[in-house]
């Protein structure tokens, strides 16, 4: 083989690696919702996160059920309704489709969910720590605390109000 010949095995072996690396999950360090961590072994795929259907999405209090037939996922919160399938370039949330950068996938058994589309699509912040390698959810309740102005007084009372 010529000089030159091996020169362009090498360039592409070395291009061949770095897709296989950038396309391979890397553990990402940590979940955090609402300002709880959670044990969600997260992984990173084309550098976007991915959870397992369970772990964050029960602590956002939704009912999680799958389908291992058809390898799809709904997750249901009052009346919000998402719905995906392993393989799917898309995802439904209440009825709209969305096409996320990463599909949801299986890895290594566990059905993971592309965290920002998902959490974004059901009304959370979703934002990244680069320093902690922690991908941060912070989602409404739906109880809020209202500062209430009694009439003729300037002491704020207090009150809950239900969304």
């Amino acid at each position: 083989m010529t000089e030159r010949g091996l020169s362009q095995m090498k360039k592409f072996a070395s291009a061949a690696l770095a897709v296989v690396l950038m396309s391979t999950p890397v553990l990402a360090a940590q979940v955090e919702v609402n300002g709880n961590i959670i044990d969600a072994e997260a992984v990173i795929v084309d550098n976007r996160t991915l959870v397992p259907v369970r772990g964050v999405f029960e602590e956002l209090g939704y009912e999680v059920a799958y389908d291992n037939v058809t390898k799809t996922a709904t997750l249901t919160r009052g009346s919000s309704v998402v719905t995906m399938t392993a393989g799917n370039m898309f995802f439904t949330a209440d009825g709209n489709e969305i096409t996320p950068e990463v599909p949801q996938q299986i890895i290594d058994g566990r059905f993971m969910l592309p965290l920002r589309a998902v959490g974004e699509a059901i009304g959370a912040e979703v934002s990244w720590d680069a320093a902690t390698k922690t991908a941060i959810v912070n989602f409404n309740t739906g109880l809020q605390i209202v500062p209430i102005q009694v009439f003729g007084d300037d002491t704020p009372v207090t009150d809950i109000v239900i969304d």
